[in-house]
């Protein structure tokens, strides 16, 4: 279940990020044509959103059922990892949709 669960995370994230982000889209009073997001795409900041929302969950799952290591590892389960990698990844999601609107923004001006 962790893969099914971090990929319905991480886009409920994903939304959750871009409908922030494009609430700053500058809107032009006369839209001439549409611009496409592929065009401004950042893939790897999405890559690495998923990477840490994964990370997260997986910490996130050890901690509840009790298999924490005591270590400080990417998978040890401790609360400190759980959030550090939850952050992680709501700020990778922001900085690929804020490229994304700041793109945008220069089209429109």
């Amino acid at each position: 279940m962790l893969p099914c669960l971090a990929f319905l995370g991480h886009n409920a994230v994903y939304l959750l990020a871009g409908f922030l982000c494009f609430c700053w889209l500058k809107q032009e009073e006369d839209e001439e044509e549409l611009t496409t997001v592929q065009k401004h795409s950042r893939a790897g900041y999405n890559i690495a959103a998923l990477l840490f929302f994964f990370l997260f969950l997986d910490n996130l799952l050890r901690r509840v059922e009790g298999q924490a290591w005591k270590g400080f590892w990417l998978c040890s389960g401790r609360l400190e990892v759980v959030v550090l990698f939850g952050m992680l990844s709501l700020v990778a999601q922001f900085v690929y949709w804020s490229r994304i609107v700041s793109g945008l923004n220069q089209e429109h001006t």
